[in-house]
C-alpha cells in the first residue's frame, strides 16, 4: 500500500508540475501579447506625433517664405520709390565690401 500512495503522490507532482508548466506557457504568451500590443500603441504614437511635427514644420516654413515675399516685394517698393537713393545705397555698400575683401 505505501507503494502505491508513492506511485500517487509522484503523479500528482507531475501533474502539478505540468499544470505550472501549462500556467507558464500560457503567462508567457500573455506577457508577449502585452508587450507587442504596448509596442504597436507606441509606434502609433511616435507616428502620430511625427506627422504632428511635420505639419507645423510645414506651417512654419510657409510663414517663413510669405515674410520673405513682403519683404521682397517691400524692397522692391522701396527702390521704386526711391531708385536715386536706392543706387546710392548699393553704390556704398559695394565700396565697403570692396574696401573689406581688398585687405
Amino acid at each position: 500500500m505505501i507503494e502505491a500512495t508513492e506511485g500517487t503522490g509522484r503523479t500528482d507532482v507531475e501533474r502539478q508540475f505540468q499544470v505550472v508548466r501549462d500556467d507558464i506557457v500560457e503567462l508567457s504568451r500573455l506577457l508577449r501579447e502585452i508587450g507587442e500590443t504596448k509596442a504597436v500603441a507606441q509606434r502609433d504614437a511616435a507616428i502620430a506625433e511625427a506627422e504632428t511635427l511635420l505639419n507645423r514644420s510645414k506651417e512654419i516654413l510657409e510663414e517663413g517664405r510669405e515674410r520673405a515675399r513682403q519683404s521682397t516685394q517691400s524692397i522692391e517698393d522701396q527702390i521704386k520709390e526711391k531708385p536715386l537713393q536706392a543706387a546710392a545705397v548699393a553704390l556704398g555698400v559695394g565700396f565697403l565690401v570692396g574696401l573689406i575683401t581688398r585687405r
